[in-house]
This record gives C-alpha cells, sequence and structure tokens, in this order.
C-alpha cells in the first residue's frame, strides 16, 4: 500500500515531534503493509513551512530508517492550507507538491463550516496545470455537511483523499457516514492514514483497506492504496471514476412540481 498522507516528518508541525518518533511511526506503517508513505508537513499560518524546512528533516528521517532497515520509501509532499496566493507559489515552485513534480498538490481547506472561493481555487490550480487532492474532506464540514459541494470540485478535476480512521468512524459517525458517501459517490479516490503519532492517529491503512474491500471490492480497494496513489506520485494522469450525482440534487425545477407516478 502507498499512503500519501502522514506527517513524519520530526519536530517541524503537529507530527513527529523528535526523529525517535519520526523512526517509530515509519517502523508501524512498514509493519502494517505500507510500502510508500509522503511526507506531508502542513504548510499554513501556524506552521511556516518551505523547501528548506522540509528538506533537512526529510533526509534525516530517509537515513535514519535506512540505517534500521525500515522496508519504507519515502517521498516529499505537503499538506498546504488554502490561500489566495497559493496558485502564485506554486509558479514560483515554492510550494512543496507530490514528490515534487509539480503535477499534483495536498490541499487543505478550512474546518469551519463556511467556506467561499473553494471552486475558484481549484480552477486556478488546474489551469496552473496542478490537481489538487482534497485532503479528508469528510472531515470538513463544508463537505461533510453537503458532499455535492465536493461532487462540484471533482467535475473541476480535483481529487479526493479520505482518513482511514474516518472510514472505520474513529473521527464520529458523521464522518464516517460522510467517508462512506463520498466512497460510494466516487469524490474520494485515495485513503491515506494522515498520520500523526503511534498512539491515536496511527500510520496504519490495512484495517481501512479492508473495511473499502468489504463494502467496494477489490478493484476499488487496489485503486484507493495503490493504483491511484501511485501515478499521483509519479505525476501521471489520473482517470477517476465518474462522480456520482445525488439524484435529489440532480432533480430539475420542474421536476419539483410534476405528479408522481
Amino acid at each position: 500500500m502507498i499512503d500519501t498522507h502522514a506527517h513524519m516528518l520530526p519536530g517541524i508541525d503537529d507530527g513527529a515531534p523528535t526523529l525517535e518518533d519520526a523512526v517509530a511511526l515509519c517502523r508501524m506503517a512498514a509493519e502494517d503493509g505500507i510500502r510508500m508513505s509522503v511526507c506531508t508537513p502542513h504548510i499554513n499560518f501556524r506552521y511556516e513551512n518551505h523547501r528548506d524546512t522540509i528538506e533537512a528533516p526529510f533526509q534525516e528521517l530517509r537515513e535514519a530508517i535506512r540505517k534500521e532497515g525500515i522496508a519504507l520509501e519515502l517521498v516529499k509532499g505537503a499538506e498546504v492550507h488554502m490561500a489566495p496566493d497559493i496558485v502564485e507559489k506554486v509558479k514560483r515552485k515554492d510550494l512543496v507538491t507530490y514528490n515534487d513534480a509539480g503535477c499534483y498538490l495536498l490541499l487543505e481547506f478550512p474546518f469551519q463550516p463556511v467556506m467561499t472561493g473553494d471552486d475558484e481555487m481549484v480552477y486556478r490550480l488546474r489551469l496552473a496545470g496542478v490537481t489538487p487532492v482534497i485532503a479528508h474532506p469528510e472531515r470538513i464540514a463544508w463537505f461533510m455537511n453537503d458532499p455535492d459541494r465536493l461532487f462540484r470540485l471533482i467535475r473541476l478535476g480535483a481529487l479526493g483523499q479520505v482518513t482511514g480512521g474516518s472510514i472505520l468512524g474513529k473521527f464520529g459517525e458523521k464522518s464516517r457516514r460522510a467517508a462512506m458517501t463520498m466512497v460510494e459517490r466516487n469524490l474520494v479516490h485515495m485513503v491515506a492514514s494522515d498520520a500523526h503519532d503511534v498512539s491515536y492517529r496511527r500510520p496504519l491503512l490495512a484495517e481501512a483497506a479492508a473495511a473499502i474491500t468489504q463494502q467496494f471490492g477489490d478493484d476499488r480497494c487496489r485503486a484507493m492504496t495503490v493504483e491511484t496513489p501511485r501515478a499521483v506520485i509519479e505525476g501521471s494522469a489520473v482517470e477517476p471514476l465518474d462522480p456520482v450525482e445525488n439524484p435529489r440534487s440532480a432533480r430539475t425545477f420542474f421536476g419539483l412540481f410534476s405528479r408522481r407516478q
């Protein structure tokens, strides 16, 4: 499996505080069957990370797990909080995209229930040649309360990434239901751990993958845990399943007043 969202780099955000903790996260991931993890430290108003702050701990951790014999490949990335200047920073190569390939960017939207400019941000990133990967929409109130909002962004060309813990109900029943609805409607294309520590926010995917397999089949699980993540990291084209529109929102104005048959 490939984990496309994990806060493993030591000491630069709210993930692993020390190198020892970061190595423990990597060991846990490898033991769970994860063979590649994308290190995605926060880039936001609280953690002003950039290329230089990410590069040094990335190389340090990669060397440490090599010495420990941990069978896990690390890839550079970042979780970028939505801000008005993202497109300009992408064009200047100030932000770290997946594998620094300039093709896919992990984008975090605000957690508050009201949002503006989400469709414009996706549209502008796509014009700049970058596909946004929307982080944990099932935990963002704007999308959790109305998955049709996510549907519109997927139609614009974004991808969605659900958290494995949400599939398992670890962020509450509302997030679990939203997560399953988003998988069912083809609104999320990858499942990731969003790991932060070895206790509550662990770098594990096997249990969530089993739940996806049980509900949606082996092919869908492989697409979400291996095939699409690999394409994103390689900067290759992704051909996702067509998003499924909510039948209730698809009714025409006149249909609302039509006689029931």
